[in-house]
């Protein structure tokens, strides 16, 4: 059992706010429908009820996962290259901190949180222990539905407590992790993990509350942080919505219209065929006269029937419906898609035969705005886990913890001829170094290797122009000599006119100079 549970603040009461907010039936049952939506299991389209089971597998071929496009176009533009610090000259970036980043596989982490926030709208970090192997916190992103976290009253971007949800199957527990940030505790404190267990009721066991009675404390898995910061860091969407969250209707509609042009093709295959004319009963004369006649016996379909009509009997046969109407129809609704989620058209509709340059490139423009936003609300989230990282690992200059801000590649993709077109423009108005970042969308360890390559290749130009100098020298005053020579190796030439001729010949075929020796090229 969980003591003084209904005493506030106590780690028993926050773990009971907590564990009821998460469930709660209104905020799972939004998160499940988004997540869903998210991974190509969106609710079936509604039609034939009464045959629903197996109607089924039909429907699920109607199904379009446009939501994933929708949520990816974004994350994809959203890449984090380096962090600079307080360090001085980290222009392009802090090594170390890079360094940190890589060995604590970083890219991975920021691209499924990028995705879970657009998909879900909200996401979570937590960072654990240092790894021995790696030499790094352990970073992991959690998916909301298993993790809610409550802010910090007086700093709503960081929280003062989170409750992840967790099914152990080794052994066949469900365990419950709070995180609370130090001064949760007591002005002063270091964060601290409580760790509470029950035997498991089904995996993750009922989400329906929280029940003190169900649960005990595992002092063994509980401890102190070496800081005050709650290791969970929570990424919020723009409006705490997903990012097709509402637009949820129009999905719909795409997968509904798929399901009709499906229903007709498939209905079309069997044309309906009937016989006008017919009397319904039999005539006299007839051995069965006056009873109904069952023209489902007569009219068989049967490659070796041959059917016999009385006079006046007409056939008829269902037409072809057009189904371009259809396709049409679904078409339009992906582009009303696009142009309220602002993604661009080629993402949904790759073939874009009549879209033009200027217009796929206004499209991009709207992507490229929507993602700057996203990286400005982000800045903050990832500075915050980079210095609980940081924490982690026994760093304490909270002034140069405060100076810390990711690098993030530019989320627009410029082609290669753009690129060059635009370097060679700002060649006297932008340093290299900026074009290589800025222009080039080269990432920091890059550049920084391109810049000593750079800073070789002009020491070597100068070497060799150094080697060449003191091969050919020049005399001083600029007058030519009395026999029009400029130096002593011209002079030289005139004296011997063969040389002069062989080395006339070997500067128009651009051989190579001789150096003195000890000189290098």
């Amino acid at each position: 059992m969980i003591p003084d549970s209904d005493r506030p603040y106590s780690p028993g009461w926050y773990l009971g706010q907590l564990m009821n907010e998460l469930c709660g039936r209104q905020r799972r049952v939004r998160l499940e429908l988004l997540n869903d939506y998210l991974t190509g299991n969106a609710p079936l389209p509604r039609g034939a009820e009464r045959a629903r089971e197996a109607y089924e597998s039909f429907m699920r071929m109607a199904r379009s996962n446009f939501a994933r496009l929708v949520v990816t176009s974004l994350s994809e533009r959203l890449r984090i290259t380096g962090f600079r610090s307080a360090v001085e000259d980290d222009e392009t970036g802090d090594p170390e901190l890079g360094n940190l980043w890589q060995r604590a596989g970083m890219d991975v982490v920021a691209a499924d949180v990028h995705k879970g926030t657009f998909g879900l709208s909200e996401y979570y970090v937590i960072v654990g222990d240092i790894d021995e192997d790696t030499d790094a916190a352990v970073v992991t992103a959690e998916d909301p539905r298993w993790i809610v976290g409550m802010p910090d009253p007086d700093n709503a971007r960081r929280l003062i407590a989170a409750l992840k949800v967790k099914y152990d199957a080794a052994d066949n527990v469900d365990r419950l992790y709070l995180y609370l940030a130090g001064k949760a505790i007591a002005p002063g404190a270091n964060a601290q993990i409580w760790v509470a267990e029950r035997n498991a009721m089904g995996r993750m066991g009922p989400m329906v509350g929280f029940d003190p009675r169900e649960w005990t404390w595992a002092p063994l898995r509980s401890g102190v942080l070496p800081h005050d910061r709650c290791p969970v860091v929570r990424f919020d969407n723009i409006d705490g919505l997903g990012e097709f969250e509402t637009h949820i209707d129009v999905l719909d509609r795409i997968n509904h219209q798929i399901l009709q042009r499906m229903t007709i093709a498939v209905m079309q295959a069997f044309r309906q065929r009937a016989v006008k004319g017919l009397p319904s009963v039999y005539p006299k004369g007839h051995p069965q006269e006056g009873q109904t006649i069952d023209y489902g016996d007569i009219f068989v379909s049967d490659p070796a029937a041959v059917w016999h009509l009385p006079p006046g009997a007409e056939m008829w046969e269902s037409a072809t419906i057009d189904l371009q109407p259809l396709l049409a129809a679904v078409k339009e609704d992906v582009v009303h898609l696009a142009v309220v989620t602002e993604t661009p058209l080629y993402y949904l509709m790759p073939a874009g035969e009549n879209q033009s340059a200027e217009g796929a490139t206004a499209q991009r423009e709207n992507l490229v705005f929507k993602a700057r936003d996203r990286i400005a609300r982000f800045i903050p989230k990832w500075n915050d886990v980079v210095s609980i990282m940081q924490l982690q690992a026994g760093f304490t200059d909270r002034k140069a913890l405060a100076r810390l801000s990711p690098i993030w590649a530019s989320p627009e993709m410029l082609s290669l001829s753009e690129r060059a077109d635009a370097a060679a423009k700002a060649a006297n108005d932008i340093p290299r170094r900026s074009r290589l970042q800025l222009i080039w969308q080269f990432d920091p360890q890059t550049v920084d290797r391109l810049m000593t390559e750079w800073a070789d290749e002009m020491v070597l130009q100068q070497q060799v122009a150094n080697a060449l100098a003191a091969a050919n020298p020049i005399v001083l005053s600029g007058q030519p000599a009395a026999n029009g020579a400029t130096s002593p190796a011209q002079q030289a030439a005139l004296q011997n006119p063969d040389q002069q001729t062989a080395q006339r010949a070997a500067g128009q075929q651009g051989a190579a100079l001789a150096l003195p020796a000890g000189a290098t090229a």
